[in-house]
């Protein structure tokens, strides 16, 4: 595969292309992009939860190492049968990420270039609505999950409104492509770690989308604390002094923005639901 049909089939816009190329020139001979390429190779497909060597986390290491990576891996993803539209959309994420860094820095960068190493080691498979994450649980929850027992995290990707009704498809396409490509993993759980899952965002939002997608979960652990979740995914800002500055046109800036400058703050939530 050429460099363009990677850049195509990773939906990376014209405006990052020159920044990917960049990276792809000198990739070769990076000692540190090759020691990332090598730790995805190993990791592809052993659906280990362990964590990677991150002696390095320069972003662009990790991106030019995607880069390079994609056809082996796009070619692991039709060897065990994902149809080409799964593959296609799993894959956009790069070029989402890509873009959703340059709105927050105004320039070529990857802030949530560790989102994706799933993708790059065969766990990440996007399925309408959500993305899903296969493996196994490194321990039991009591009720919920036994140690070893196979579950799918839940991934929102910002692709479009989350309607109960895209939920629903995405949650009962899972269902049936798990079941006919990872028969043997006998999955009956998804969990979700999400800023979407914030208490006072689930209890707060109860006409909206969102509200609606996080009533679908029971809690797994306590909330723990994220002050500046909910202003990156909303405002794309971590920098807490713009709070009286930002928008208040709807309810979800307003309540974003009310957490933000309370008391409480922002949180991140942990639930589940069965399958």
């Amino acid at each position: 595969m050429t460099v363009d049909p990677i850049l195509d089939a990773l939906a990376i816009a014209d405006v990052d292309r020159p920044g990917c190329l960049r990276l792809l020139a000198g990739a070769a001979h990076d000692p540190a992009v090759v020691a990332a390429e090598a730790e995805l190779a190993a990791r592809l497909g052993t659906f280990s939860t362990a964590p990677l060597d991150l002696a390095c986390t320069d972003p662009m290491v990790w991106l030019a190492a995607f880069l390079r990576r994609t056809p082996a891996v796009r070619r692991w993803y039709r060897d065990r049968g994902v149809p080409g539209e799964v593959i296609a959309a799993t894959f956009a994420d790069v070029g989402r990420n890509l873009a959703k860094s340059r709105s927050v820095h105004g320039r070529f960068s990857l802030e949530t270039w560790d989102w994706l190493i799933p993708h790059y080691t065969g766990m990440m498979f996007a399925l309408g609505r959500l993305n899903f994450m296969l493996h196994p649980a490194p321990a039991p929850i009591d009720g919920v999950l036994t140690a070893g027992e196979w579950y799918l995290g839940i991934h929102i990707p910002e692709s479009g409104p989350l309607t109960p009704a895209a939920v629903d498809a995405s949650l009962a396409h899972a269902v049936t492509f798990f079941a006919e490509l990872f028969p043997q993993e006998a999955v009956r759980t998804a969990v979700c770690e999400s800023w979407l899952l914030d208490p006072g965002l689930v209890a707060g939002m109860v006409a909206s989308n969102m509200g609606a997608f996080g009533r679908r979960f029971t809690a797994l652990a306590p909330a723990y604390d994220d002050a500046t979740a909910g202003l990156f995914f909303v405002f794309r800002t971590r920098d807490l002094g713009r709070v009286p500055t930002l928008p208040r046109d709807t309810a979800l800036q307003r309540l974003v923005l009310d957490r933000a400058a309370g008391p409480d703050g922002w949180q991140i939530g942990t639930g589940y639901l069965r399958l």
